[in-house]
């Protein structure tokens, strides 16, 4: 990594993405918290709690072993409090998103497109997340800047080392690249025998490094790429958590990845397709996108930021072909267009930033606020939420027994299988008197569960007293509410 030429383009840049980590305050998806700063947290702290997937040995520890030093370098400063711990990981992650931009300017020389991808809200929602998919988003950007497209006078391959980090990190990246790497190779002047090399030299290093690390934290022999194929592929596990028909990232994850920016990729289609030596990155681009999208829809497990990665080239084509026939030149025109853009993205990335499912982060700091005045050795929460609806110990950073509902994939294949989330859900009191019926089973201090259940659950409740009442949503998912609550023992 090379420093900026340009320090005022990077420092604004930088200064875009810091202030998006103060911004957005909601909650995305459970992965953001559980496949990264929960894992970390247990390997900095040793307390913590681990979900089926790593168990299953199906995750890289790559990511989390990353942050769990960022944990460790606060523990060893005393600096390691909730707000450190939830912070830092997202600063990490919005420089790197910001030398992202960068890299894409210094690529793309077009302030135009730095511009449409600087405020996509949809990417302005993600980029400073602790999600996998943000870094991979990221990372993929940088390659794209050092990859030898034609006539771009690169001859060497220094992006095939992100590109290999990139599949040890998500394996699925190797579906975006694996046309841009035969492309690569298929163009090269370079001894295809020493480009061979080169390629299995890169794959080796990196598969080495993955194994040792993975084994390591793992305690055994692992290749976690293989397990991930077997079950998320072979055996379609993703299939747990919602599937969708497969034109779903054509009529709705393109729409809310793009939002005005369909018009000018749908626009600039049939340019490329007519003219595809006059337009040859773009072309490719093109190819890489259709591929991709083509895999990706024949899985039936669906979520918007499995396209995070497609954004950069998606952006390449739909303005470099608006610049280049000058669509957008009369001046009229082009404040229309301008504002626009602007109003479908403003409204959408301070209403998803700031309001929807704001809750998740919300109940946390509210929850360890007043488990900090507690004794943690009479202590025990529990949660009656869908599982994984909030962070846990990353955002606690108390060793105090937490019970939530679990909602593991049938793994064993076991005849009628229902999940303990979806047995709760469906007669929350049965559940309820099948756990807490025996005098063994100490009743939890706090108890933290959406609006929608607790009239169901008021025979329960009749121990407690409601500590706090605070806002999700607008628009609650299923056996989800508009608000969270949460409540404390009466001793």
């Amino acid at each position: 990594m090379y420093f900026p030429k340009s320090p005022k383009t990077f420092l604004f840049l930088l200064l875009w993405r810091l202030i998006s980590v103060f911004v957005v305050q909601t909650a995305h998806v459970p992965d953001e918290y559980w496949q990264s700063l929960e894992v970390a947290h247990r390997l900095a702290f040793g307390y913590g709690y681990l979900t089926w997937e790593w168990t299953a040995k199906i995750r890289s520890y790559v990511y989390p072993f990353s942050i769990s030093l960022l944990y460790r370098l606060l523990a060893v400063l005393s600096l390691d409090n909730v707000i450190t711990l939830t912070l830092l990981p997202r600063l990490f992650q919005a420089v790197i998103s910001a030398y992202a931009d960068y890299r894409f300017y210094k690529w793309t020389k077009n302030k135009w497109m730095l511009y449409s991808l600087g405020i996509n809200w949809y990417w302005y929602y993600c980029a400073t997340r602790t999600l996998i998919n943000s870094l991979e988003t990221s990372c993929t950007v940088i390659a794209l800047s050092m990859f030898p497209w034609r006539n771009s006078g690169i001859k060497d391959i220094k992006y095939l080392w992100i590109v290999g980090f990139l599949c040890t990190l998500r394996p699925t990246a190797a579906v975006v690249w694996v046309p841009l790497c035969i492309y690569h190779f298929s163009t090269s002047t370079q001894n295809k025998v020493s480009l061979t090399f080169r390629y299995s030299a890169v794959g080796v290093i990196y598969l080495s490094g993955s194994i040792l690390l993975d084994s390591y934290c793992y305690k055994s022999f692992t290749l976690s790429a293989w397990e991930f194929f077997k079950l998320n592929v072979l055996q379609a596990v993703g299939d747990t958590y919602g599937k969708e028909h497969i034109l779903w990232y054509i009529f709705s994850g393109l729409p809310v990845l793009l939002g005005l920016h369909c018009i000018t990729f749908l626009a600039a289609l049939p340019q490329i397709l007519k003219h595809p030596k006059r337009f040859h990155r773009e072309a490719v681009m093109l190819i890489v996108i259709g591929w991709t999208l083509g895999i990706y829809s024949l899985l039936s497990h669906k979520e918007f930021r499995f396209l995070l990665p497609l954004l950069p080239m998606f952006i390449y084509i739909s303005t470099s072909y608006t610049v280049y026939v000058k669509i957008i030149s009369r001046e009229l025109l082009k404040k229309i267009f301008l504002s626009l853009l602007v109003i479908t993205n403003v409204i959408p990335g301070l209403y998803f930033s700031i309001i929807h499912q704001r809750g998740s982060l919300d109940v946390m700091n509210i929850l360890h606020a007043d488990l900090s005045r507690e004794n943690s050795t009479s202590t025990n929460v529990l949660f009656l939420t869908p599982c994984h609806a909030t962070p846990l110990y990353s955002h606690l950073h108390i060793n105090v027994p937490i019970s939530f509902l679990t909602c593991e994939p049938n793994l064993k294949n076991s005849k009628d299988y229902i999940d303990e989330a979806d047995q709760f859900f469906e007669n929350p009191m049965l559940w309820i008197r099948n756990n807490y019926s025996n005098e063994e089973n100490v009743l939890p201090t706090h108890v933290i569960m959406f609006n929608n259940v607790s009239s169901k659950v008021e025979e329960f409740l009749q121990n407690y007293r409601l500590l706090t009442k605070v806002f999700h949503t607008h628009f609650p998912q299923t056996n989800y509410g508009k608000y969270i609550m949460v409540y404390k023992r009466i001793d």
